[in-house]
């Protein structure tokens, strides 16, 4: 019994010690790619506060003209909102899911406007396209997401990650 003890007890020990060296050594690949995350991230915000003040237009455009009671639009200010509240924060995650969710009602009130002629006024498709004319590349930074995936890849390291205070990120969907 005390053979199985000792045994597991040195199992143990070898785990934490081999988690401890995986943070160790993974924190500072971790720091440099979320660096570069953060840097990529910086350019792309006024550009894409550009685009969202074309897409606030857009929306209050298709509310005056009778779209008001669509969905879209109040979930269109709610997450307007909450890219002014993230924008101001540090917290890149909530940045990015902000971003991707911002980017994807665009598209809903894109599609709307199209099934709509009611809607589809020319201050509304001006203001929309205002929005869409507004193309941006996402492709640095996404590429910096995924090699930073990489680097938290498996169960183990992700872990460590998220202790280390390492967050997955999501890739903006542009």
């Amino acid at each position: 019994m005390r053979f199985v003890v000792r045994v597991v007890a040195l199992v143990v020990a070898a785990v934490a010690v081999g988690a401890a060296g995986l943070g160790v050594t993974s924190r500072n690949a971790l720091d440099d790619r979320r660096a570069d995350i953060e840097a990529a991230w910086r350019a792309l915000q006024p550009e894409l506060a550009a685009r969202y003040e074309a897409l606030a237009t857009a929306n209050d455009a298709v509310r005056a003209n009778g779209g008001g009671a669509r969905a879209v639009v109040g979930e269109l200010d709610a997450a307007l909102a909450d890219w002014d509240r993230t924008a101001r924060s540090s917290d890149l995650r909530a940045q990015l899911q902000a971003a991707n969710e911002l980017e994807g009602l665009g598209r809903r009130l894109t599609a709307t406007l199209a099934d709509s002629p009611r809607l589809a006024s020319d201050a509304s498709n001006l203001a929309l396209a205002a929005f869409t004319q507004r193309t941006i590349s996402a492709k640095s930074l996404n590429s910096d997401i995924s090699a930073y995936a990489d680097d938290r890849g498996g169960v183990i390291r992700s872990t460590v990650a998220d202790l280390l205070d390492h967050p997955e990120l999501p890739l903006l969907d542009l």
